[in-house]
């Protein structure tokens, strides 16, 4: 009985391991910049991040009956952003600087894109969320960003992950957007 437990046991985690290795254990999440110049009049900012979610992966592959795959990024996600958001503040006529009086923290709070597998497709949920915290001389304002999207892609049998990272890179691009577009965000930070 013991030799059939053992032999049924390597063949499940054999298996397993046989469907995640069709996928990369990470892909490339870089999100682009979009800001428009002279909305700063040369301000200092000091920019920080952290990463706060409850997952490192950022794709999370479900199909029936199986265990899901999680796939992360090959680079560092909270990195990424907040280069992101210095290039646009930078766009934007602001002076990236340690110790600058205005602190602006940017805090990763959800990154996921779900690949859902149906018979012919699947469909790619996508939720982020990210806060920004922006401080000077004792003043303090919290804001939060969230995108969601929903798309459905062709494919019989496996997703393919290149329309899912594109996927999920348009969405951070879009969220970085955002928080450069902020009136809040633009007032406080152009505010002496």
């Amino acid at each position: 009985m013991k030799p059939i437990k053992w032999l049924t046991t390597g063949m499940l985690a054999l298996s397993l391991t046989a469907c995640a290795s069709y996928y990369p254990i990470a892909v490339d999440v870089s999100p682009t910049v979009e800001a428009s110049a002279g909305v700063y009049r040369g301000q200092s900012v000091s920019l920080s991040s952290q990463d706060g979610r409850k997952n490192d992966y950022v794709i999370q592959i479900e199909q029936k009956d199986k265990a899901p795959v999680v796939v992360g990024a090959s680079n560092n996600l909270k990195v990424q952003m907040e280069q992101a958001l210095a290039q646009g503040l930078s766009n934007q006529g602001a002076f990236i600087e340690n110790g600058a009086r205005t602190q602006v923290t940017l805090e990763l709070q959800e990154v996921l894109a779900r690949v859902i597998r149906g018979h012919i497709s699947y469909d790619v949920v996508q939720q982020l969320r990210v806060q920004l915290t922006l401080q000077r001389d004792g003043r303090t304002i919290t804001k939060q960003y969230r995108r969601s999207a929903q798309a459905e892609f062709p494919g019989r049998l496996h997703p393919e992950l290149d329309k899912v990272k594109e996927a999920l890179n348009e969405q951070l691009s879009l969220l970085v957007k955002d928080m450069l577009a902020d009136r809040d965000v633009q007032q406080f930070i152009g505010g002496n």
